[in-house]
């Protein structure tokens, strides 16, 4: 499993009619917990990214080409354990 960037165990999205959208990402400590709201899709997305995903330090510090870790299986194949798809 990779890495979680961050200490958030669930993330729950409110959808409102006029477009616009309510984000609560839940923190694993139970009481930590983040919530914004955003006019549109589009700064919603941006919300997710800026709350979850690996920061510029963090992604520099990663190998060049996105490499997968030693051990990991190859793209399309199941993991271990789960039937192989035909």
């Amino acid at each position: 499993m990779a890495k979680k960037h961050h200490k958030y165990t669930h993330t729950t999205i409110h959808h409102h009619d006029d477009g616009s959208h309510t984000i609560e990402h839940h923190h694993e400590d139970g009481k930590s917990h983040k919530k914004y709201a955003r006019h549109d899709h589009d700064s919603m997305m941006d919300g997710l990214m800026d709350h979850t995903a690996p920061s510029s330090e963090e992604m520099a510090a990663a190998p060049a080409g996105g490499a997968a870790p030693a051990g990991a299986a190859p793209m399309g194949a199941a993991p271990a354990g789960l039937p192989q798809m035909a």
